[in-house]
């Protein structure tokens, strides 16, 4: 088993995508969601175990990830497509209340994030959201040590030091850059920003 899945399997990991959990149910017209870069369906799993009736569809380029997912998530209202690199999505315009991205966007190339923003605004409803859930680099990464004690206790806690070892650098590139907010003032767009997980993410928010 991979880090990267142990870590979704931890105590820790749940707490990280909980903000992206309320903002999407937040709203109860929101039905139609989209996860892209969903990995092993962690997202998903979430959701659905809040509201049965969201209907979700997470994508991503692994297809390992994928078959992951579907073994982990089995609902009749959850959907899981591999997505090839650099394509459009094959979705219609206008088919979903809310997209979300989590620690996805800070990981790859400018052409690349553009590239998805652009496709994720085209499959985007005009009443919906975009968020964007990002490590925030805001702490030493040592305070890993002392914050996983917060969290429900698994044997799989550990993945919180590596995630802030692997994420730090990353992370405060992609705050220093302003990247998304940048993109929004380019597009017109509408764009909010909050930190959470105890200041070790950042939550973006982005409407037509």
């Amino acid at each position: 088993m991979s880090v990267f899945i142990k870590a979704t399997r931890s105590g820790w990991y749940p707490e990280f995508l909980k903000p992206v959990v309320d903002s999407v149910l937040a709203n109860p017209t929101y039905k139609q969601i989209l996860d892209i870069g969903t990995g092993p369906g962690t997202l998903p799993q979430m959701l659905i175990a809040k509201n049965l009736a969201v209907q979700i569809t997470g994508i991503d380029t692994s297809k390992n990830m994928i078959e992951v997912a579907r073994k982990s998530v089995s609902h009749k209202n959850v959907f899981f497509k591999h997505q090839q690199e650099n394509e459009s999505l094959p979705f219609e315009k206008q088919q979903f209340d809310v997209v979300t991205f989590c620690s996805v966007l800070f990981l790859l190339d400018d052409n690349t994030k553009s590239m998805l923003m652009n496709e994720a605004l085209r499959v985007l409803k005009p009443e919906g959201k975009i968020i964007v859930l990002t490590p925030s680099g805001e702490k030493a990464i040592l305070s890993a040590l002392f914050e996983v004690w917060r969290y429900r206790f698994s044997v799989n806690n550990f993945t919180f030091l590596i995630w802030k070892l692997a994420t730090t650098r990353g992370a405060r590139k992609w705050k220093r850059k302003k990247w998304l907010e940048n993109f929004t003032l380019n597009n017109e767009l509408k764009y909010t920003v909050s930190l959470t997980f105890n200041n070790n993410a950042t939550v973006e928010i982005i409407s037509k």
